[in-house]
């Protein structure tokens, strides 16, 4: 479903994610853990469309969307739901995972939570 292979994004000079790869299948949840710091929400946020890789594909049903905007990877079916005061506080967990982009539920959704 979600495959990402060799991804690197930096800020500038900076590399904040080098040769990062993972792969979701269909009806899994995988989880990215590390220390603040370590690439987690640059890696979703690359993902979602709101950085641009440097490096490394990233494939959502097997077709290729790094490079495509943000609002066209939502319309896929990716949803990035940012945590902390980036939610909207009233309301619940399950509400804000809900959103996905304010589009109608479907299947084969993939929605990441950036810690």
């Amino acid at each position: 479903m979600l495959e990402v292979r060799d991804l690197t994004v930096s800020y500038g000079t900076l590399t904040a994610v080098r040769d990062v790869s993972l792969r979701v299948g269909v009806g899994e949840i995988v989880a990215v853990v590390g220390p603040n710091g370590a690439g987690k929400s640059t890696t979703l946020s690359a993902v979602a469309g709101l950085l641009r890789p440097g490096n490394g594909t990233i494939e959502f049903q097997g077709r290729e969307i790094r490079g495509e905007s943000p609002e066209n990877i939502v319309r896929r079916g990716i949803a990035l739901v940012p945590e902390g005061r980036h939610i909207f506080s009233s309301l619940t967990v399950e509400e804000n995972l809900m959103l996905r982009g304010h589009l109608p539920h479907r299947s084969g959704w993939c929605t990441a939570i950036a810690r």
